[in-house]
Parts: structure tokens; sequence; C-alpha cells
């Protein structure tokens, strides 16, 4: 059976699967289901999305490229307040996100 965009069946155990269209059926099945039609509407929107997503910038906040003095020396002051343990590493980091810019 000929389908309209080159069926992908793959088999897994006793079933037959289409990732292209969705559907599955039993590997001996004399009539195998017909594949749905490509929505060309549909196709485009999602190749639109993907392309869009593509644009967006992976982060929201970008670093600074040099640390300025007074932000370094209040990131020791919190992480030496806490007594240089983990506590005082996240509450240094925090600091650094609250004066990086949004």
């Amino acid at each position: 059976m000929k389908r309209p965009h080159e069926c992908q069946a793959r088999q897994y155990g006793d079933q037959m699967i289409c990732a292209a269209c969705g559907l599955n059926w039993d590997t001996n099945d004399p009539d195998p289901p017909q594949c749905r039609p490509v929505d060309k509407r549909t196709k485009r929107a999602k190749e639109v999305a993907k392309f869009e997503a593509d644009l967006k910038p992976k982060t929201s906040r970008k670093f600074p490229l040099e640390l300025p003095a007074d932000v370094a020396a209040e990131m020791v002051t919190a992480y030496q307040a806490r007594g240089g343990s983990l506590a005082g590493m996240r509450a240094a980091y925090r600091l650094l996100l609250d004066r990086i810019e949004p």
C-alpha cells in the first residue's frame, strides 16, 4: 500500500508504528490503516515555529565579560558571612544574578 508521505512504519514486537502519521497496527493485519493525509498548513506552522525557536536566544541573562569590583567585593562578603560553605556560594551566586541586568 502506497503511503502519501513514504510511511516510516517500523516493527516493534507484533506492532507496526508509523511515527510520521501517528498510527499503529498489528503486524499480521490484512488491512492496515490508511495514513492520514498531510495537512500542509499544519506542517508549515510547525516549520515556522521551529524556525522561530531557533532564533530566540538560548539564555535570557548575559553574564558580563568583566565582573565589577563592587559586585565582586559583595560576593566575597556574602561568601565569607556564611562561613565559606556551600550556602555561602549560593548566596554569592544569587547576589551575582541580582546584579546582572535582565
